[in-house]
């Protein structure tokens, strides 16, 4: 019994520790969208190919998926353009080498020559990819106006 109070002590002395550790990487999460946001309304192509993976996946509202390549040529092309793009209610949850953001987006831009305006909630996906947070996964599902 005694040995089980010891292993308990030591394992919940540890919580704060992983919390703090939690709580950094919320924090480089968070600034890392930041980053993402302005790159996306700028457009600034190299830091998106910077923060954005290789095998990155991109849901639109629409149910289009595209790639990393498809998703960046469009803005390369001029295609998609994002005029504004603000997030509220933005949960970050850290697993390990992983981060998942919820919220809501609202989100105005141009795409194929014609406006739009979407209001959406948005599940994205960060992983840790050689010592390297790495935006990995966006999808948005519209919400009724």
């Amino acid at each position: 019994m005694r040995r089980l109070v010891l292993v308990m002590m030591l394992v919940l002395s540890q919580i704060p520790a992983y919390a703090a550790q939690d709580s950094k990487v919320e924090q480089a999460i968070r600034s890392l969208d930041e980053q993402r946001i302005a790159a996306l309304i700028q457009p600034d192509i190299p830091v998106l190919e910077r923060i954005t993976a290789d095998d990155f996946t991109y849901t639109h509202t629409s149910g289009q998926t595209q790639t990393k390549a498809e998703f960046l040529g469009d803005f390369k092309a001029g295609t998609r353009v994002f005029k504004s793009l603000k997030e509220s209610d933005v949960q970050v949850r850290v697993y390990g080498n992983a981060a998942i953001l919820t919220g809501r987006c609202d989100l105005t831009g141009v795409n194929a020559g014609k406006d739009f305006v979407l209001a959406m909630h948005f599940t994205e996906v960060y992983a840790n990819v050689n010592g390297q947070w790495r935006w990995i996964m966006w999808q948005s599902t519209r919400l009724a106006p």
